[in-house]
């Protein structure tokens, strides 16, 4: 029997990652806390998520006496560079025998899909390992941003009291001029502001793949897009020396590429006339995960 090793991406929370080791729930061996690189001109922002990883070390590695492992990743907040890490790890400990635990309680959900899209895929590809990877969610007691909403409007009447009684005090007035419009984005927008990206998630395909469904991928990886079938069996047949008819290895080269496109590896663009092929974000994917 390997060892209880835990995976978890650091966000702004400290208890939903800390308390299912620390009381017991989970077993642990090991533990890695990944965390961002990224400098933030947020500063705020910044000092909260390495004090999150701070505490979390401190206490799972000092307190409890874990062997803790603490690593910065960047652009974790890419969604395709998270699922590379991801899996990367999770293939390591797994070909050590080791049972492998992803916390996605923490991070941003693009990130988190990303952890628990790479585990479902790891064993979609290798089912073997179905009892050996676990992603797990850690649902709050308490939002913390609401008691902050509350005690902002608490704030903005005693700001307006004060105002009253001291009309000539700028600085209070501009205190509440700033909590009032803060209280107002909130009202308006919730607790975010602002739509900056569309990331869509791949759907993680259905089974494993043929020898010619990866040596597909793996010429695209390697040459690009192609202009169309005709020219993708062609180059193919030459690259891997196949001496067929050209009619039936396009004819296999279209069954297999349709298979792809179904499954989200390969997408097929119409231009003039002519379909071209590329890999899909799954397909980027599996080439990163997959090959040298």
């Amino acid at each position: 029997m390997g060892e209880a090793v835990h995976i978890i991406p650091v966000g702004f929370d400290f208890q939903r990652l800390a308390q299912p080791i620390t009381q017991g729930d989970l077993d642990a061996d090991r533990i890695h806390l990944l965390h961002s690189s990224r400098e933030t001109s947020d500063e705020e922002a910044q000092e909260l998520a390495e004090r999150m990883v701070e505490r979390l070390e401190e206490t799972l590695g000092t307190l409890f006496g874990k062997e803790v492992h603490r690593e910065t990743v960047d652009n974790i907040f890419d969604f395709e560079t998270a699922y590379s890490k991801a899996y990367e790890m999770i293939q390591e400990e797994l070909g050590q025998g080791n049972q492998v635990w992803i916390n996605i309680s923490s991070m941003p959900r693009t990130v988190a899909f990303a952890f628990a899209s790479a585990a479902n895929s790891i064993v979609v590809e290798e089912p073997e390992y179905r009892d050996d990877v676990h992603t797990y969610y850690v649902s709050t007691e308490d939002y913390l941003v609401t008691k902050m909403i509350r005690e902002l409007k608490q704030e903005q009447e005693f700001l307006k009291e004060l105002t009253e009684k001291h009309e000539e005090d700028d600085q209070i007035q501009e205190r509440l001029e700033s909590i009032q419009d803060l209280v107002s984005d909130v009202r308006e927008n919730g607790t975010t502001k602002g739509a900056k990206q569309i990331v869509e998630f791949p759907t993680v395909p259905i089974g494993e793949l043929h020898e010619f469904e990866e040596a597909i991928l793996r010429f695209l990886h390697e040459h690009g897009t192609q202009e169309s079938i005709s020219a993708l069996s062609t180059a193919l047949a030459e690259q891997r020396d196949e001496d067929v008819s050209p009619s039936s290895y396009k004819s296999k080269v279209q069954y297999n590429i349709q298979n792809l496109e179904e499954q989200g590896f390969i997408e097929r663009e119409e231009v003039k006339n002519k379909h071209q092929i590329s890999l899909d974000t799954m397909g980027k994917l599996w080439a990163q995960t997959h090959l040298d």
